[in-house]
């Protein structure tokens, strides 16, 4: 089994927040900077562990660490896997057919994600 793990900042968490106007997607300029710096962090671990894109089907695990006990929806999903497409994690996102995603710890100065990528 293949697996790509690596850790994100909280600041590359954002909700799914694009809006449909005129007949079309527009992206936030959050949505936007989340993107890049979340496929700034796949990049990079891709490199470190030789990652070679898979073609197959894919596990995708996050564990996310809040920053405050605030109430929030776990509705992170298509932006992570946005950013992982653009950072060339895999092919294309459809390869996710099983995905777990994990939010029981709070702590500010560790807020974040685990990311983890696997060859099902």
């Amino acid at each position: 089994m293949t697996k790509l793990t690596f850790t994100v900042p909280w600041d590359c968490l954002c909700s799914d927040n694009r809006k449909f106007l005129s007949g079309k997607f527009i992206l936030s300029q959050e949505y936007r900077a989340a993107r890049e710096l979340m496929a700034v962090h796949a990049k990079i671990a891709m490199k470190k562990q030789k990652w070679v894109v898979p073609q197959g089907k894919l596990k995708l695990t996050v564990v996310v660490v809040e920053p405050d006990h605030r109430k929030r929806d776990l509705n992170w999903s298509k932006a992570t896997k946005d950013s992982l497409t653009h950072a060339g994690v895999w092919s294309d996102d459809s390869q996710v057919r099983w995905e777990l995603w994990q939010s029981d710890k709070v702590d500010k100065a560790e807020a974040g994600a685990v990311i983890t990528v696997e060859t099902l």
